[in-house]
């Protein structure tokens, strides 16, 4: 397991545990609803989310049309039952966006488009990758289905649970400010009444742009990257913090979210791709690509 994996999750917990008292602080201190910075990332961002779940869905795909014949039944049950699960949660993900028939300008007929895309050039990629590197890439489409799919859907069952009010909506602190350890459960009517509003704890850019991690594990059946296979999955995993960071940063100038909403955010997506590596390491042990 990479020791830079824990590292960003003990940063991650870290500025959970300077929020804890400080999230009022930050929230005051950054607010600039106008900000282009902000806006920029704002879109920006929504690239991960829209794309990175119909990909791992799409690269176990492509894996079980090249590797089929040479499963067990039991591997077949499992790998299926999560490539239906990796297409439910794009499809969530995606029809989710309907009600506004937009996203960020982005109008949904060009999203449907995007998804599709994803899912197709992924399982296009799965199933030629598979002929040389097959265990290389059944591995990154279980950790995606498990960490990207999985951990959205943990996200938002969360949003749904806390209902905890964005601060830019906010008029009265007292009253309407709430920590991010203490759930308004139940939520039903809340959510009826003000909808998106209340659903700041976590943040879902956050979660997509720290979820780019997992692209560091495609090296592992890329020919090309073969010869400095670590050189370019270090290099994609720093890509992924540097991104991470101003769109964390971006969430909190728009007031969409609070510290403790985009440090949450990433903590569910690395504790949920380090247990997934968790399981994979038993199932597969001493797979090379890994060492």
């Amino acid at each position: 397991m990479k020791k830079v994996y824990w590292i960003v999750l003990g940063i991650a917990m870290a500025m959970l545990s300077i929020a804890t008292f400080a999230d009022l602080h930050f929230a005051n201190t950054l607010l600039n609803r106008e900000s282009a910075f902000g806006h920029f990332f704002a879109v920006v961002a929504m690239a991960p989310t829209w794309t990175l779940i119909p990909i791992s869905a799409g690269l176990m795909f492509g894996a079980l049309i090249a590797q089929f014949k040479d499963m067990g039944k039991i591997w077949r049950v499992i790998c299926s039952c999560l490539l239906v699960f990796g297409v439910y949660m794009a499809i969530q993900r995606t029809t989710g966006f309907y009600g506004s028939r937009h996203l960020h300008g982005l109008p949904f007929p060009y999203l449907i488009y995007i998804v599709i895309t994803a899912f197709l050039l992924a399982t296009v990629l799965g199933a030629y990758a598979s002929k040389k590197y097959p265990r290389e890439v059944i591995i990154a489409a279980l950790v995606g289905i498990i960490a990207v799919a999985g951990g959205r859907m943990l996200l938002d069952l969360f949003k749904d649970v806390w209902g905890r009010q964005r601060f830019w909506t906010m008029t009265d602190m007292a009253t309407q400010f709430t920590a991010w350890y203490a759930p308004q459960f139940p939520n039903a009517a809340r959510v009826k009444e003000l909808g998106d509003t209340i659903k700041s704890f976590p943040s879902g850019h956050s979660f997509g742009s720290m979820s780019v991690l997992w692209l560091s594990m495609f090296p592992a059946f890329i020919e090309f990257c073969q010869e400095k296979r670590k050189a370019w999955s270090n290099g994609i995993a720093i890509f992924a913090l540097c991104f991470w960071a101003p769109v964390m940063l971006s969430r909190m100038v728009l007031g969409e979210h609070f510290l403790s909403d985009v440090s949450m955010s990433a903590i569910i997506f690395l504790v949920a791709f380090i247990f997934a590596n968790w399981i994979i390491d038993k199932i597969y042990p001493n797979t090379p690509a890994r060492s």
